[in-house]
């Protein structure tokens, strides 16, 4: 009967025990003849000596317990524990007491330390075994292989068990070698851990090997028979030093001998190098054993061309045992070029050495999606998760005419890597930007970086901006090319199509890239896209490349952030002292405000509260007023019909609420409503009631400090009103505008008593190509029925100051001459220099 090397210490622990029980006497003498005495016969305690002695032995033995390779300290403290069991109870020996602790002898303090390093030893041990959860959604993700069936994603499990017990039910005279064949980062190392986790641990002896760690070909040999012999060893000690000998001879035989000229001729000979008798007894005891000899070697394919000849010549000569099977995974493409680098042809080498080769069991269609699925759900939010379920899977995952999307990740390995690069800009961006482009975008970035670029810095050349009407409609659309197909039948295709066909892609990848191109930039002239900040908007182009947000980036999370929880009022005050108000109204005037009527009404304050803001900073005509005209102006009752359930009156009251809590100067609502106004009297709100709303902007701005400043001029000015004129009997007519009659009587009374510095100025009208040539608006002048009354009003108005009344009326009567009817030179001093 043998017993395995790793039972030797419970047999000798039994056997200590038997001697201690029958023969205490005798060996309690001879510990006391060789250790005791010498020892510790003229030992003196005391309290430092006691504090010094238990700082010593708990350090100690902490030490021990730490080092976790120091097991044969732990057997020796453990075969100590039994010797001073039995002496303590034996009384023989007389022992000496602590001077700290009364109660406590020395040796009882070496013996709970002893315990004490035991129980911290386990402790270490269980926490290094203990593995943590790990956290999808922290760090990268790891290039892990399969190392049990639950992680066989490929199900790969049944043909790797089938082989197994294949190897298991077969007697090899001679090692029988088994090669797994399959491209990079396609799971070789998966399939062949699946195999190993087959096979039956009681009936073989499982070697992994990794000649790729070897410093040089010369060492891979005796790297090999090292690794042999140190595991036989658990199963026989003699045939573990037969190996150990044998491997070291044929090493040394290497050092003065071993040539690529020898692994050449290797490779051209048909018999075995072997004639020493170590090598038929090993072959012999190895068969002895029971137990086949399972080497694995895993990624032959990433050594040198003189590496694998080595690990080849293990194979086939130098370890060609009896019982030993090798299970090796390479590519067999890059292998039989790397041993023709050497022998110039190598089409039936590796035939030679394997006598089975095994291409890796196929995964199905859906498998690479599932990983990538399992991973994304726990690594992005809910709602983007959803995103990818509902609609990216079945509109190009699944969809058998669309082949962009699933044509990116060809092998497990890519998906390992594609998590990994899409991870950081989801970290940095994923708050930000669409889900559906960032991840689209990413996937070109992958697999085609080169083409990546080309979509960031070209992007004028593939894609053009429509419509040119509102900055906020604006979206990138693919400019798209005419051209003939083989049947000379002429279709359009994308500009970034053809662009690819002239770098030379193959047809396949300019196919794939094609379709992710225009999935990404989906807006055509009569749909934008629907996702506010996509890729194809302006605003947020430039973050998809550059994952992170500038100065002059408007935070789309921030924006959601604010109009969910009602903060938009200090979201706006923010925007306005950072610089960002034209991108903030961009962004509201994006928002859809169909479907809901409460999200509609709100988001309608917003641009009108806002609106002035920006007309503040930028001026009265830097905003697109006719945008928001069309948002309001409920064509054919489609506002009230979808959100005020048919009641126009309840919309009425809403819109004519808006301009009646609006606050001075009114510049946004009375261009607003001037607009309103252009487009006749269609609109929910009468032209009646609109320009009663002017009136009182300019009557509450006049009236009050304001007076007649510029600003209560623009009211003014705003607040004209077009009309037509017929111009024939065939329906054709003149367009012409006035000032609004209601104002001017107003502003008759205003010109009496105010300072009408500012009006005078507004109203003289100068030469484009000559600023000195003059004239007076001629809708100022229709603003009376005689031009002498309105001489008068500015004679007589006390408020005015007498430098510029001067220069006015001489303008005034310089004009009169003319009778009003060209320009005249006019040289102002005063203020009215200053348009």
């Amino acid at each position: 009967m043998k017993y395995k090397f790793h039972t030797f210490p419970l047999l000798g622990a039994l056997l200590l025990i038997f001697v201690l029980l029958f023969f205490r006497i005798p060996v309690s003498r001879l510990l006391d003849a060789i250790l005791v005495r010498p020892l510790f016969s003229s030992f003196e305690g005391g309290v430092w000596q006691d504090l010094i002695f238990v700082v010593l032995v708990l350090g100690i033995f902490t030490w021990i317990a730490t080092e976790q390779r120091l097991k044969v300290l732990y057997r020796s403290a453990a075969f100590g524990l039994i010797i001073y069991g039995f002496q303590r109870a034996n009384g023989y020996w007389s022992f000496t007491k602590m001077s700290l602790l009364s109660n406590v002898y020395y040796w009882d303090m070496v013996l709970f330390a002893s315990l004490l390093s035991l129980l911290l030893c386990y402790l270490l041990q269980f926490k290094k075994k203990k593995i943590p959860e790990r956290s999808i959604d922290k760090g990268f993700f790891e290039d892990s292989t399969v190392t049990n069936y639950e992680g066989d994603h490929f199900k790969r499990k049944i043909a790797a068990t089938e082989i197994a017990a294949l190897i298991q039910d077969t007697d090899n005279l001679k090692s029988f070698a088994i090669g797994i064949l399959g491209q990079y980062g396609s799971g070789k190392t998966s399939f062949l851990n699946l195999i190993n986790l087959a096979l039956k641990n009681t009936e073989v002896l499982k070697i992994s090997f990794d000649p790729w760690s070897a410093a040089n070909p010369e060492m891979i040999r005796r790297e090999f028979f090292d690794l042999l012999a140190d595991k036989v060893a658990a199963v026989d000690l003699k045939t573990s030093s037969l190996i150990y000998s044998y491997g070291r001879k044929l090493a040394s035989f290497d050092e003065r001998a071993a040539s690529v000229v020898n692994w050449i001729g290797f490779l051209r000979s048909q018999g075995s190098v072997q004639s020493s008798g170590e090598y038929d007894q090993i072959n012999k005891m190895l068969g002895a054993t029971g137990r086949k000899v399972i080497v694995t070697i895993d990624d032959l394919d990433r050594l040198y061309p003189a590496e694998i000849i080595e690990v080849l010549k293990l194979i086939r000569n130098t370890a060609n045992f009896s019982n030993v099977f090798y299970l090796v995974g390479y590519d067999r493409e890059y292998v039989q070029s790397a041993i023709g680098t050497l022998n110039g042809s190598a089409s039936d080498y590796l035939d030679k050495i394997f006598q089975l080769e095994i291409p890796l069991p196929k995964r199905e269609t859906d498998d690479l999606l599932v990983t990538l699925q399992n991973s994304l759900k726990e690594m992005v939010s809910e709602v983007h998760y959803a995103v990818f379920e509902n609609q990216m899977i079945p509109n190009g995952f699944r969809n058998r005419y669309e082949r962009a999307y699933s044509g990116i990740l060809r092998q497990g390995r890519d998906v390992v890597r594609f998590l990994n690069t899409f991870k950081i800009a989801y970290k940095l961006i994923g708050d930000e930007v669409d889900f559906e482009c960032l991840l689209l975008l990413e996937l070109i970035k992958f697999r085609f970086p080169a083409i990546y670029d080309v979509i960031y810095t070209q992007h004028d050349t593939f894609l053009y901006e429509t419509p040119l009407r509102s900055t906020h409609e604006q979206y990138f659309s693919p400019r798209l090319a005419k051209q003939k197909d083989f049947k000379n039948h002429v279709e359009e295709v994308s500009v970034f199509r053809t662009h690819l066909e002239k770098l030379g892609l193959p047809d396949e990848d300019a196919s794939l890239l094609d379709g992710l191109f225009m999935t990404l930039f989906k807006g055509s002239q009569y749909n934008s896209p629907d996702s506010k900040n996509s890729i194809s908007y302006p605003l947020y182009f430039e973050i998809y490349f550059r994952y992170r947000l500038s100065r002059t980036d408007l935070s789309d999370k921030d924006f959601q952030s604010a109009k969910a929880s009602d903060r938009m009022r200090e979201y706006m005050e923010y925007c306005a002292t950072q610089g960002l108000h034209k991108e903030l109204m961009t962004r509201l005037m994006q928002e859809d405000i169909t479907k809901d009527k409460r999200h509609f009404e709100q988001v309608i304050r917003w641009i009108f509260s806002f609106g002035r803001t920006v007309i503040e900073k930028e001026g009265m005509f830097h905003f697109d007023y006719e945008s928001l005209v069309d948002k309001i102006y409920n064509y054919q009752n489609h506002i009230t019909d979808a959100l005020y359930g048919k009641n126009v009156d309840d919309y009425k009251d809403f819109i004519n609420h808006l301009f009646s809590v609006s606050l001075a100067p009114f510049l946004f609502e009375n261009e607003l409503i001037y607009h309103l106004k252009k487009k006749g009297n269609d609109f929910v709100v009468p032209l009646i009631e609109l320009t009663a709303h002017q009136c009182s902007y300019f009557t509450q701005m006049a009236a009050s400090g304001h007076g007649l400043s510029e600003d209560t001029l623009w009211l003014f000015w705003g607040a004209r009103e077009h009309y037509r004129v017929p111009a024939d009997d065939s329906g054709a007519y003149y367009e012409h505008w006035r000032f609004e009659p209601d104002l001017v009587k107003r502003m008759k009374v205003y010109l009496v008593n105010k300072d009408s510095k500012e009006f005078l100025k507004f109203s003289i009208q100068r030469d484009m190509r000559d600023h000195s040539r003059t004239f007076i608006y001629k809708h100022v002048m229709d603003m009376f029925d005689d031009s002498a009354e309105y001489r008068k009003l500015v004679a007589e108005n006390p408020e005015i100051d007498e430098e510029i009344r001067a220069e006015y009326l001489e303008l005034f009567d310089k004009l009169a001459e003319k009778n009003f009817t060209e320009y005249v030179e006019m040289e102002f001093k005063s203020e009215l220099n200053k348009p």
